[in-house]
């Protein structure tokens, strides 16, 4: 049985997206004292052939009939429509799965004009400013002071690894600001994880037809002081996925902490490297048939955070004794082609492997999927659901609700997930549930006490901590209408932080206008 479902996995097993044309790498030495690998410049082509969910998923809903599950509550049936969006998403599209085929963050976002979807427009371009980890995006977009802040003040520091930046010094992605560029195909979280952002044909095609990628458009749609407006609504049937990988080594045992759900942050940053709250972890193998068992495993190396004086410490290793072994199979996963691959998607595979195992990324490794967000315009205000992985994928509330659906493949019974629809956390209370996915907003410094509708709804343009610092402004849990003071004077963006994140500088001319 496990080679069968190992055999099935294999399907699942490429780079995404595959449709990517990618810079080809000279040089694939990984010991740290050989000649760094060297590339070509990059290559942000169109997204030409991106999958639809196929039917038999429970999808698409409806807006009525979404909006008739909140009025009445039914968080059951959104929990078993979630369920099945996440299955749908890993269904076959060929030898990949639908999402691996749609578009990047990247592609959206890239100065290629908009008309372009041929090859004779897919040519080098340079990003308009030097990117930062999407980690520091997500502190810059709220406060760490004040009487409900969205921030933990003190985190963990990734700084670049010195045996990754000595191979990628002189290169464009080690950039001026000191941290790595996004790749063709990853981009760059700040931490363990390598992170995504993705989006199906309607996002995508809406994004770059609204030119919604530029800061000129945005700026245009600013509304006077006092007031509040909305860009162009995403169409009904976008998708936003941000899938997390995790680096495994493709020998012997790599640590993966699990969340076991403690219900207090205790007031302080309780992301995976915060081993009292994370206290577990299990042994990650490709070969789980092997009866070897370590004695520990363990993560972290590189990384610092700042003690009570102010001061920068080591914060790690964390080593787990007697961790469970799991299989790789039980996650969706896959291994890169270092020989193919972006130069800056190498770095930032490096860093990873680096922060979580000590060493380099090797030809070989796999990148387990960890967690994902998954964003549907099925209703005006959206749907949200968000997994995890877990060794126990049967307890809890997380697991709840949870279908069969005989047509899904691969391993996604081993996730648990939250969802948040638009429902009170009581029927007819003024706050939504606590719904968050350890993986991405714990480790983002956010508090376990957050709601994904309450935090995409915030997201507008310009893009500042405004919308949580406000006085009076709603508190991360509240109910709250569009209209609310706190983000007066923006233009919202259609619960799409990717939107005013990435945004490029409007002094930034397309490769191919005229």
């Amino acid at each position: 049985m496990t080679h069968i479902l190992q055999n099935r996995l294999l399907l699942w097993a490429m780079p995404l997206p595959v449709t990517l044309l990618v810079a080809g790498v000279a040089l694939v030495n990984q010991s740290p004292g050989e000649a760094r690998p060297v590339a070509t410049a990059p290559v942000w082509p169109s997204c030409p052939s991106p999958a639809a969910i196929p039917a038999g998923y429970d999808y698409p809903q409806s807006a009525k009939t979404i909006e008739g599950w909140v009025a009445s509550n039914n968080l059951p049936r959104a929990r078993q429509h979630g369920w099945n969006i996440w299955a749908a998403l890993n269904s076959a599209a060929g030898t990949k799965s639908v999402w691996q085929s749609w578009c990047t963050e990247t592609q959206a976002f890239s100065p290629l004009d908009p008309r372009g979807r041929s090859a004779k427009l897919a040519v080098a371009v340079t990003p308009a400013e030097p990117t930062r980890p999407m980690r520091k995006f997500k502190l810059d977009n709220g406060p760490t002071a004040g009487s409900e802040p969205i921030n933990f003040p003190v985190s963990p520091v990734y700084n670049v690894p010195a045996p990754v930046a000595a191979r990628y010094k002189g290169t464009r992605c080690l950039q001026a600001n000191g941290e790595l560029a996004n790749g063709a195909t990853l981009q760059n979280n700040g931490d363990v994880m390598i992170a995504g952002v993705i989006y199906n044909k309607p996002g995508f095609d809406w994004i770059r037809g609204k030119e919604l990628y530029r800061q000129s458009t945005l700026n245009g749609l600013v509304p006077p002081a006092g007031q509040t407006r909305q860009i162009p609504p995403m169409p009904v049937g976008t998708i936003a996925l941000k899938p997390m990988l995790w680096p495994v080594k493709r020998s012997g045992f790599t640590a993966l902490p699990v969340w076991d759900s403690p219900t207090s942050d205790n007031g302080v940053y309780s992301g995976f490297e915060i081993q009292s709250q994370w206290p577990r972890a299990v042994a990650v193998t490709p070969t789980p048939q092997s009866t070897l068992v370590p004695s520990s495993v363990s993560f972290l190396y590189g990384v610092t955070m700042a003690n009570s004086a102010g001061q920068q410490v080591p914060l790690g290793p964390n080593t787990y004794q007697r961790p469970k072994v799991v299989g790789l199979n039980q996650f969706y996963h896959y291994q890169p082609n270092l020989k193919t691959m972006d130069l800056c998607d190498r770095a930032l595979l490096d860093a990873s492997s680096y922060y979580a195992n000590g060493r380099l990324f090797e030809q070989g490794d796999y990148l387990a999927l960890v967690a994902m967000h998954l964003q549907t315009k099925e209703q005006a205000a959206w749907t949200f659901q968000s997994v995890w992985w877990h060794d126990r994928p049967n307890v809890g509330p997380y697991a709840a609700d949870r279908p069969a659906i005989p047509q899904a493949r691969g391993p996604w019974q081993h996730y648990l997930m939250t969802s948040t629809y638009g429902m009170p956390a009581v029927p007819g209370g003024s706050t939504w549930p606590i719904a968050y996915n350890p993986y991405i907003e714990l480790a983002a410094a956010h508090p376990i006490k957050t709601n994904c509708m309450n935090c995409h709804h915030r997201s507008a343009w310009p893009a500042d901590s405004n919308e949580y610092q406000a006085p009076g402004g709603p508190g991360a849990l509240d109910i709250y209408k569009l209209d609310n003071p706190v983000l007066a004077g923006k233009v919202q963006v259609d619960s799409l932080w990717s939107i005013s994140d990435r945004a490029i500088k409007p002094s930034t001319k397309p490769v191919g206008t005229r």
